[in-house]
């Protein structure tokens, strides 16, 4: 018990943030929908992204790096199929001439069932620059090709 406690034993609690990820155009698969527990808000989101970059900076190998950066990923059919999750992610490889990624963001406000716009359309280095800006600084021009 701690001095002037309840003689109660506090716990701390790890709160989950779900998230579905969203892949299209990628060469694996056209469409691919990954599910996680935990650190789904932005900055979470972000990290993730910026972990994957590090891996394999290549635009076209991003879903195959974003998949081993991140074990605990859970493949799911339909982003319906994660009625609990808080945030969405839609990552897009844009093959145009210059092959690049595109993330959007969508929340769902608790105790609501739609998803409301967070932000995006918008390149993968600007959605880390915002939302990482520390992890963002130290990831070279090569990875983050628009980037600091």
């Amino acid at each position: 018990m701690t001095p002037g406690g309840t003689g109660r034993t506090q716990r701390t609690f790890s709160l989950a943030t779900r998230a579905v990820y969203t892949f299209t155009g990628f060469p694996e698969l056209q469409v691919r929908h990954l599910y996680l527990h935990h650190d789904g808000y932005p900055t979470g989101a972000a990290w993730r992204f910026a972990e994957a970059l590090r891996e394999a900076p290549e635009a076209a190998s991003f879903l195959v790096a974003f998949l081993s950066t991140q074990p605990k990923a859970e493949p799911i059919q339909s982003p319906e199929f994660s009625a609990d999750a808080e945030y969405r992610y839609l990552v897009q490889l844009l093959s145009d001439s210059d092959p690049h990624l595109q993330v959007q963001c969508w929340r769902k406000i608790p105790g609501g069932d739609s998803w409301n716009p967070r932000c995006g359309p918008m390149p993968m280095a600007v959605f880390i620059q915002r939302f990482l800006p520390g992890d963002a600084s130290q990831l070279t021009a090569a990875v983050l090709p628009d980037g600091p």
